[in-house]
């Protein structure tokens, strides 16, 4: 007998089998398409991570010669000056309660650092220049085959953590290493207090800080001991470019005088009159004179050689015979009443000297700046780093105690 409908219980049976199967299809192709739409999201928030984490890091941001500078080197030596920057801003912040007189000249250095921090790309752009000048005296050293151990490195290392292996020797046998360890372990300290303590103790004080600046920075031991080669690499050259300059005997003069301020016109005046006329030169400047710095020894300010002073004032001493000028010298300073005691060729003193060596030296730097083909690319801004934070320093501190 038929069904209601006319159609064979077979033929009906059969189409609800074909409709069964085309269910089953269609939720095995909506699964599939799901499984790789969600395979397609993960791949491409893993190689977003992958991207992020490995790839954009090792990209290069500048070139220097043969040298290639890369983002993760970048990133790393910033934050480590971010983090000596915060730790800096931490130790002003402590003196400023005590300051009195000099609270200002500490709330400037606060207001300097500041400024600083809020800038990453500017801070990061300071950064690279010294990555770049770091590839530059490595290049020359090697030219000039100068050398440097490991021995110096760790030398150095040590002295940053205050250890010195010569000092006198507590015995191995004490152990109270955890107080030593205490006393030079602490978040807001650029480096590690300069105190007395074993090696065991320094080796621990090390470890603690090599797993802070990871933490803090992602900068490697190796890495943080390269800064100790460079500064130590930059010292050499530094010296063997300074020793190739000849330094001869030069015209100095030697220099009173008597200082007061710019708004102070009539009083300097007269003061010139009463210098001119005769009086002690050394009394009028102990009793007038602005300068506390030499005020009570009459003004001397001593020998002076050409690169000492303002161009204002150093053309005039040099120009001048010996006695008192009959006209004031105004500098960025003030009036300055001015007595020429004596002039003589003599040797240059050791800081001016010194201060020769370095200008040698930095002009050295910008030649070799100019010769050299440096390439620096700005896509890296938008990752100039802005952490550790002033906040970061802080919940370690807190962390600590």
């Amino acid at each position: 007998m038929g069904s209601k409908t006319g159609q064979r219980p077979g033929e009906l049976s059969r189409r609800r089998v074909s409709r069964s199967a085309r269910d089953r299809k269609l939720r095995t192709w909506l699964l599939s398409a799901t499984a790789g739409v969600a395979v397609m999201l993960f791949g491409l928030l893993g190689y977003g991570i992958v991207e992020k984490y490995w790839i954009i890091p090792q990209k290069t941001v500048a070139t220097v010669g043969e040298h290639e500078i890369s983002l993760e080197l970048l990133q790393q030596h910033t934050r480590y000056r971010r983090s000596q920057m915060l730790n800096q801003y931490i130790s002003y912040l402590d003196v400023l309660q005590y300051a009195g007189e000099q609270r200002n000249q500490v709330q400037d250095l606060l207001d300097q650092i500041d400024t600083e921090l809020k800038n990453p790309v500017v801070l990061t752009r300071s950064i690279m220049d010294e990555l770049v000048n770091m590839y530059l005296i490595l290049d020359e050293s090697r030219t000039r085959n100068i050398v440097l151990t490991e021995d110096e490195i760790e030398t150095a290392i040590k002295m940053f953590f205050g250890y010195d292996s010569s000092a006198t020797d507590l015995s191995s046998s004490i152990r109270e290493t955890d107080d030593i360890i205490s006393a030079t372990q602490s978040a807001n300290i650029q480096s590690p207090t300069a105190t007395p303590y074993t090696m065991d103790a320094y080796r621990e004080n090390y470890k603690n800080y090599m797993d802070e600046i990871e933490v803090d920075t992602g900068m490697s031991e190796s890495t943080f001991r390269s800064l100790f080669a460079s500064k130590l690499r930059t010292e050499k050259l530094r010296g063997v470019i300074g020793q190739e300059q000849d330094y001869p005997e030069e015209e100095q003069v030697h220099v009173k005088h008597i200082l007061l301020s710019l708004d102070n016109l009539d009083a300097a005046s007269s003061i010139l009159a009463r210098a001119l006329e005769g009086e002690d030169f050394d009394e009028l400047a102990m009793q007038f004179s602005d300068d506390e710095s030499n005020a009570n020894i009459g003004g001397d300010l001593g020998w002076i050689a050409r690169g000492q002073m303002v161009n204002s004032f150093e053309q005039v001493i040099f120009e001048a015979e010996k006695g008192v000028l009959a006209e004031l010298v105004a500098t960025q300073f003030g009036l300055h009443i001015v007595k020429i005691v004596e002039r003589q060729v003599r040797s240059l003193p050791s800081s001016i000297v010194e201060q020769r060596r370095m200008l040698a030296f930095n002009e050295w730097l910008l030649g070799v700046r100019s010769t050299t083909n440096i390439d620096i690319l700005d896509w890296w801004e938008p990752y100039a780093p802005t952490n550790p934070t002033l906040q970061d320093m802080y919940d370690k501190i807190a962390e600590s105690k």
